[in-house]
């Protein structure tokens, strides 16, 4: 697929005045280039976006419209991210060019999971938008580690159908817009991650394996340390970005996984230790009977659930989040480079040495991909031979991640989520 040039128009209407006096920018437009979509095909493409900026664009509403949607040919989702790693700088080879990725792994530098969802839309025109009060902060991060701030990162996930007998040629705008009003609540991030600490699958296991067995498994072999609940909620530690300290009004909740993961799931724990979660939950396809707050079974469109008003999690309550991976049983299995004769490579995160296996493409000795020694692996020797190897989270999209995400905002004064009424 050809590289088109990516169309970005940032237009400043309805221009305010900020503190140095500068005008700020009230609306972003964004263009998805053309690009085609051949006749019967499905396909996944990505491109991103960097919009110069050092002040964060404090988003209150969105509009998704997609152009070349006909009867038979649609788009089956579209994603808006926010990029918030520390690595602007290594997107440049994905802007201004149509990539084609499932859920965006192969574009991007090894923080390219650092990400959120901040706006969806695969019917022809979509809007959305928080009440009036609130806000979602796009924050500009640096280009490289230790830098100032360089832009905002904007990464656009796009999956198309044509069920027509001819190529058609599609494209899509977006536009964000600054929260308009008296802004009262900007919202934090959820990013929570310790899931893939103790996340270790045998290549070739006959089931998927949860990450709440693999939790349990990492407890036991640390004991003393405190126990990791892969859980969100008030004064609960997280790896990733820092939770509440008190209670925490949550509005919105989503995944993110990588391919491996074949389903993912989140419950509302109450302060007696108890599952809350509401009537008529997702089922659990690997646990009959088991439903869930919000389950997601998709890495390349995860879903979003949206809470509005939003949902109180107060002291004593969390959100426990867990992905069921699948190494070789149904998907394909994870290939790393062997480091001892007869040791299957790739350790959990949270055990001494941890990390996932140097990946190779097949079984089989390969002094080409898996040397003797390799300067990105600093410390570690390898008998040259390729081998099947234990799943583990890791950066690479061969390996896995398991982590809840979404948004959240300290609640007003007086408890409850009802913002006050301004004018």
């Amino acid at each position: 697929m050809r590289g088109l040039a990516v169309l970005i128009v940032v237009a400043a209407l309805g221009l305010g005045t900020t503190r140095a006096g500068a005008r700020e920018v009230r609306t972003l437009r964004l263009q998805f280039p053309r690009f085609t979509v051949p006749a019967g095909g499905n396909v996944e493409v990505c491109t991103f976006v960097r919009v110069p900026a050092q002040q964060p664009f404090d988003l209150g509403s969105f509009t998704i419209r997609h152009v070349g949607v006909k009867a038979d040919v649609s788009p089956r989702h579209f994603l808006v991210y926010v990029y918030t790693g520390a690595r602007l700088a290594e997107f440049a080879a994905a802007e201004k060019h149509v990539v084609p990725s499932r859920a965006c792994l192969d574009l991007g530098p090894e923080d390219r999971d650092q990400r959120q969802l901040i706006a969806s839309g695969p019917g022809k025109k979509t809007a959305g938008g928080l009440p009036p009060g609130l806000a979602l902060p796009l924050t500009p991060v640096p280009a490289s580690p230790g830098g100032s701030p360089d832009g905002i990162g904007i990464l656009l996930d796009a999956e198309w159908v044509n069920g027509s007998t001819k190529a058609r040629t599609v494209s899509t705008h977006v536009v964000l817009k600054r929260a308009r009003g008296t802004i009262q609540r900007r919202l934090a991030p959820i990013l929570e991650r310790t899931a893939e600490l103790g996340l270790s699958v045998p290549p070739f296991s006959a089931t998927v394996v949860s990450t709440e067995t693999t939790t349990a498994a990492l407890n036991a072999a640390r004991p003393g340390e405190p126990a990791l609940l892969d859980a969100w909620g008030p004064g609960i530690p997280t790896l990733g970005e820092p939770g509440p300290t008190g209670d925490a009004c949550v509005v919105f909740v989503t995944a993110h996984m990588h391919k491996r993961t074949r389903f993912f799931g989140v419950d509302l724990i109450g302060a007696d230790g108890l599952v809350h979660n509401p009537p008529g939950g997702l089922a659990n396809p690997f646990e009959p009977g088991r439903t869930h707050f919000f389950a997601s079974p998709d890495y390349t469109d995860p879903g979003r659930l949206t809470l509005l008003p939003a949902m109180l999690v107060q002291a004593g309550e969390r959100l426990h989040y867990a992905c069921w991976v699948d190494n070789g049983a149904t998907t394909s299995v994870r290939f790393g480079c062997e480091e001892t004769n007869g040791v299957t490579p790739g350790v959990a995160l949270g055990l001494p040495g941890g990390g996932p296996a140097k990946p190779c493409a097949a079984a089989g000795p390969d002094p080409a991909e898996c040397p003797a020694s390799d300067p990105l692996y600093p410390g570690q020797s390898f008998t040259t031979a390729c081998v099947p190897a234990n799943l583990v989270a890791g950066t690479t999209p061969d390996d896995e991640v398991c982590a809840l995400a979404g948004f959240w905002f300290d609640p007003p004064p007086g408890g409850g989520c009802t913002l006050p009424t301004t004018p």
